[in-house]
């Protein structure tokens, strides 16, 4: 069994979690608490996630609590799962959507299967922008780096024109969770918001929730989790929502920010610059002598495992440390002071990109993580985006889509 030699490997190795998922090897929160054995399904007594009405509403009921206003269903497929349903619903009642610089790809995988008209514009633009009554736009927030932005006056000036707001919140399950973290685009009144509970707090991957404002709009989105979600959700999952929810309730940050404090001096004692994010649980490291992958290269030597890294440099997403966790902390500390900084070598893996020059992108290609589209399927690959690509394939980054499309044209030239 590969897979599981493989993880169990890196658990044998102590390896020292700076990714998501939030729990951080089960370090964090209380996951032990569930049992294999309760991994059961829809029989008497456990309710139905797809029409809802006993225990399992109950606990959506406590999800709508969060934040006043809106209603709240769990899913087990994941934020993606959230944003297939909510611009399908919409599509049926909207002419135009407008895309935020930034936007997932499962964001563009919505539109396409509901061939829904979209435009994309920058952030920069929103605020000239000439928005119409029953424009659904779509944005990030948080984005994936930790960076936050005035979405309460975008959501306000989207309103007064008539529109609705979507915000892709994957990674802001943790927002408002205490003071000095971002502010949820709820706050401020966005029409649906989906949450990815599993990234930032410490529940099981694909643990999500869409929240809306409108209860005949959550009607109509739930006819689309319906299409899309499993018809056999995991109860685990489910499970370690409930869980994640009563950890954000009771959670007391005082411990966090102490040893954020304590983990950015260390990492500066070893001239690792450190960029604070809008989000305190996000750190961008760069080191003035070496590039981002060689960084990065000198952190998983040590077996601590970032989030990515890119020409911005490496991404930790910090645990949310509590009191009685079991994060390794002390180790971390002390494999950051043996770091070794001799660099990389750069590598292309094996194949080039030339040949995609002004061709036609036959799948989208999106470096991954953070999952945004370079090219759109459609576009015509430039020298610049090639540059991008190459430059991307150096650093070790993952590239979905290119070995597609140059098997494609590889195949086409041969004919």
């Amino acid at each position: 069994m590969e897979l599981y030699r493989k993880i169990t490997g890196m658990l044998d190795d102590e390896s020292i979690s700076m990714h998501v998922p939030g729990h951080k090897n089960n370090t964090i929160g209380a996951l032990s608490d569930i049992d294999w054995r309760y991994d059961m399904t829809e029989i008497e007594g456990l309710d139905d996630l797809h029409e809802p009405s006993g225990v399992l509403q109950r606990l959506n009921d406590r999800l709508s609590m969060k934040y006043k206003g809106y209603t709240a269903q769990m899913m087990v497929n994941g934020t993606t799962n959230g944003i297939l349903a909510t611009v399908y619903a919409l599509s049926k009642l909207h002419e135009r959507f407008i895309i935020i610089e930034g936007a997932h790809k499962s964001v563009y995988h919505a539109l396409d299967l509901a061939a829904a008209y979209h435009k994309s514009i920058t952030l920069g633009e929103c605020a000239s922008f000439p928005f119409e009554k029953g424009d659904v736009v779509v944005v990030t927030y948080p984005t994936y780096m930790g960076e936050c932005f005035d979405i309460e006056n975008m959501i306000a000036l989207v309103h007064s024109k008539g529109g609705l707001v979507v915000t892709d919140e994957a990674h802001g399950a943790h927002c408002d969770i205490a003071h000095g973290f971002p502010r949820s685009s709820m706050s401020y009144q966005s029409d649906v918001t989906i949450q990815s509970y599993h990234k930032m707090l410490p529940a099981l991957t694909m643990a999500s929730v869409v929240f809306t404002r409108d209860e005949m709009l959550h009607s109509s989105i739930m006819k689309y989790i319906d299409y899309f979600e499993t018809s056999s959700p995991s109860y685990l999952v489910m499970l370690s929502i409930e869980q994640a929810h009563a950890f954000y309730v009771d959670y007391h940050p005082a411990g966090f920010f102490e040893k954020r404090k304590v983990l950015i001096e260390a990492l500066r004692r070893r001239n690792i610059e450190v960029q604070i994010q809008d989000d305190p649980a996000k750190l961008l490291l760069l080191h003035p002598d070496i590039t981002s992958l060689s960084l990065a290269d000198a952190f998983i030597a040590q077996n601590i495992f970032p989030e990515m890294w890119s020409d911005e440099g490496v991404l930790f997403c910090l645990p949310l440390f509590h009191d009685g966790d079991r994060y390794p902390f002390h180790s971390l500390l002390e494999r950051i002071g043996v770091m070794d900084f001799n660099g990389s070598i750069p590598s292309l893996g094996g194949f080039s990109v030339d040949l995609l020059e002004s061709r036609i992108c036959i799948q989208s290609i999106i470096p991954y993580p953070p999952g945004v589209p370079l090219v759109h399927e459609g576009e015509v690959i430039t020298s610049e985006h090639l540059k991008s690509i190459t430059h991307y394939l150096r650093n070790r980054v993952r590239i979905e889509g290119i070995k597609s499309n140059i098997q494609h044209y590889k195949n086409e030239d041969d004919q």
